[in-house]
């Protein structure tokens, strides 16, 4: 089957920045400030919150998993893991502030992993004594590779390991468990708080060290909508439509079957970017872009409880390959809308530069 779009060299992220000295927004748009307020108040809270709450969850239910009976909780554990990589994905999209602090992004979800670090250091620290009674504060300390959602996953989606309910596993996936709460809990608290970042995000200043101007605001919230667009399209769909067993499964949590959780929460995210602020309705366009981002729900759902994508080979089955190559050009007719025409409505050009994807 042709592809549409070929995969890149490199990993390309956008990279935002105003034409002019004064964006469009000045004249016709509410204040920033009000629209700040409510991606404050109606996107990024409600997301870390939702966050928070569901890890704290996970925590208390995942409790005494080493007094188990073997093969007791995995199905459980699986579950709980899709629901929450959803929860994390609506949040992966805000690159800025809380996030990018402390290494968190990475330590949550350490990917691409090209040379499989995660998968070698995973197998060598459940040879290693430590493990078995290895602290949260302990892990914090190791690679990134060890911390997050794929360590996790290669613990509860391989068959190839001992059973979930067995030392070290059962601890090490305890403490992987807490010690995403921690950051998730980390990042509600600076969200929900009058941190300073949050403060500067809602009421510029000339002197403050985040956000001088409304100017800045408006580009940092489009730059987390356009690269999240870049990197849905170009780094997690064109490895699935690349014909190639081994770049398949190259796609975040193909080893779990869990990539369309992925997907589908990012794209809530950049939609409530676009919509729940009311930007759209102001600009003209939510009428254009709400058709599109209805039909790429429409597909993930057809996606979303499938989890046999590939065949023994490693070749997509034809269906989920049309399914996922439309889902492919639909975004990219959300991508060229925001580009050509949200960005040009808000005075803001776009310029590209290369990324070394980590």
């Amino acid at each position: 089957m042709p592809r549409l779009h070929p995969m890149l060299s490199c990993a390309v992220a956008a990279a935002i920045f105003l034409l002019t000295g004064t964006s469009a927004l000045a004249q016709d748009l509410q204040p920033t400030s009000q629209l700040a307020e409510k991606w404050v108040q109606d996107v990024y809270r409600p997301a870390f919150h939702q966050f928070a709450i569901e890890a704290n969850q996970w925590v208390s239910s995942s409790e005494n998993l080493c007094q188990s009976t073997r093969g007791s909780r995995i199905y459980q554990l699986q579950t709980t893991f899709t629901e929450l990589i959803a929860d994390y994905a609506r949040v992966e999209v805000f690159r800025s502030g809380p996030l990018l602090e402390n290494n968190r992004r990475n330590r949550l979800f350490y990917w691409p992993d090209s040379r499989r670090v995660g998968e070698r250091q995973l197998r060598s620290l459940l040879t290693n004594s430590e493990a078995a009674d290895m602290s949260v504060q302990q892990l914090s300390q190791k690679s990134v590779a060890l911390q997050g959602f794929p360590a996790l996953e290669r613990l509860l989606f391989n068959n190839s390991y001992q059973a979930v309910e067995t030392p070290p596993q059962c601890h090490l996936v305890q403490t992987i468990i807490q010690n995403i709460a921690l950051m998730a809990n980390q990042l509600d608290r600076e969200w929900q708080s009058d941190s300073g970042f949050v403060q500067s995000f809602m009421n510029p200043a000339p002197a403050s060290q985040y956000f001088r101007n409304d100017d800045e605001v408006i580009r940092t919230v489009m730059t987390e909508v356009v690269v999240g667009l870049d990197s849905l399209i170009d780094r997690k769909l064109q490895p699935l439509l690349s014909g190639d067993p081994g770049t398949i499964r190259t796609t975040p949590l193909w080893q779990s079957q869990r990539t369309v959780a992925m997907l589908d929460g990012n794209v809530s995210s950049i939609r409530a970017l676009l919509f729940d602020a009311g930007l759209l309705e102001q600009l003209g366009l939510a009428d254009e872009l709400e058709i599109d981002f209805l039909y790429v729900n429409y597909l993930l759902e057809k996606l979303k409880y499938r989890y046999g994508f590939a065949d023994d080979n490693g070749q997509l089955h034809e269906e989920v390959d049309l399914i996922f190559t439309s889902l492919s050009a639909a975004l990219n007719s959300i991508r060229y809308t925001v580009k050509q025409q949200v960005l040009v409505s808000l005075g803001i050009g776009v310029g590209f530069n290369a990324e070394d994807g980590d």
